[in-house]
């Protein structure tokens, strides 16, 4: 399902630049359709299906599961889904919001398989990541569910926006990625990780900051949200910090994979200076289209590249085996390599994306969004490419090692 919401999101990026360049006439919603294609549709399909293996390779769980409990959440989730975005783009609330319950049905379940999961491993500082991630994907939801039914805080609806992006994105979705990054990065340099001890530095940082970053714009309180902001960048510098330490430590060979991620985080801390300027000068600095530069980022900048340079790899170790997934090894032994060409043209996409905020450039606006977007959907329309030939095992699977317990497979 990832997979499929990525093909229909290039597809998506490609109808939008028919309507930027004058070919056809505008659609309803079509850049939060894109948004949520990307978010909902890909990153979480994708995260819903490997969390249970990530916490399993974290800890020890003999827990077996009922594939039933998985295939629930499946079918919540992907009948959830389509009934948000049919509601968003024909303006039904109603539709909306039943898809949202049911989304919220699936993540219900999904707290469920998490904690059965790591009652094993509570001492595990991963598998604290894992636990607490998916609470604010709960938070994230209301948020949602605020703006739907017209329901906020003293911050107003622009407030209810902002806590459903930084619950969703900087917080569900980055705990859990930072929580496999550090899982990932010493099987894929080779060596240990260089920090051991900042791993709860970026816990604390990300989850702390996040409170902030959620509850400041709801309840209109700005020195909550620059002190989440500032409390966050300390968590995200410490997880930069053992990514390019533990790289370093095993050398300089180039690896694509880590031009992504490296890439990724660019754009996911490159809106923090921008944000006080914003909320402390709305008169002089540009709000809406720092703004849209900022999601863009968060978006096609940083979930997108973190697709780009895994995904595949986790296509093939889950592909033929019903046990659970050894991911570090899947990643060690596994002969994927993204292009840097790609890496090249997604961040210069972005850059692009980005430069349409200056106010300075303002006459030349579209024709940069026009090449950005162009940028960037080229990258990834060869990705999804080679993410279909994993799926239909054209491209070589990773190993795996199967489990030798029967009482520790998840029967997915």
């Amino acid at each position: 399902m990832a997979g499929l919401y990525l093909t229909v999101g290039v597809l998506a990026v490609v109808g939008k630049l028919a309507v930027e360049v004058g070919f056809v006439e505008p659609l309803s919603q079509l850049r939060w359709v894109i948004v949520h294609l990307v978010t909902i549709g890909a990153m979480t399909q994708a995260l819903f299906g490997a969390l249970p293996h990530l916490i399993s390779n974290v800890g020890s769980s003999t827990i077996r599961l009922s594939p039933r409990l998985r295939w629930s959440q499946w079918i919540s989730l992907n009948t959830g889904y389509p009934l948000i975005l049919f509601g968003m783009t024909t303006g039904s609330t109603v539709v909306a919001v039943t898809g949202a319950t049911i989304v919220l049905v699936a993540l219900a379940l999904l707290l469920v398989t998490v904690y059965r999961l790591s009652a094993d491993s509570r001492g595990s500082l991963l598998s604290r990541y894992y636990r607490v991630a998916p609470w604010f994907l709960v938070v994230g939801i209301f948020a949602a569910f605020g703006m739907l039914l017209n329901v906020h805080g003293p911050g107003g609806y622009f407030g209810s926006i902002e806590a459903h992006v930084h619950a969703n994105v900087w917080g569900f979705l980055a705990l859990v990625v930072a929580a496999t990054l550090l899982q990932l990065i010493p099987a894929l340099t080779g060596t240990e990780l260089r920090y051991p001890r900042l791993k709860r530095i970026t816990f604390w940082g990300m989850t702390i900051g996040t409170v902030g970053l959620v509850s400041g714009p709801w309840l209109a309180m700005h020195v909550l949200t620059f002190t989440g902001l500032a409390i966050y960048v300390i968590g995200t510098i410490a997880l930069l910090a053992n990514i390019v330490g533990t790289k370093r430590a095993s050398g300089c060979t180039k690896d694509a994979r880590v031009g992504h991620i490296l890439g990724a985080y660019l754009w996911l801390v490159f809106p923090v200076p921008w944000a006080p300027l914003v909320l402390l000068f709305p008169n002089v600095v540009p709000g809406a289209p720092i703004e849209t530069a900022a999601i863009n980022g968060l978006v096609f900048g940083w979930m997108l590249q973190l697709a780009m340079a895994f995904l595949p790899i986790v296509v093939g170790a889950f592909g033929d085996t019903e046990g659970v997934v050894d991911v570090p090894s899947a990643v060690e032994s596994s002969s994927y390599t993204p292009s840097w060409l790609g890496v090249g043209s997604i961040n210069l996409g972005m850059l692009a994306l980005w430069a349409t905020a200056l106010p300075m450039v303002s006459n030349v606006a579209e024709m940069l969004s026009v090449a950005g977007f162009a940028l960037i959907a080229l990258p990834w329309a060869v990705f999804v490419v080679r993410l279909w030939q994993t799926f239909i095992g054209d491209e070589p699977r990773a190993q795996r090692e199967e489990p030798t317990d029967t009482s520790a497979s998840l029967g997915d």
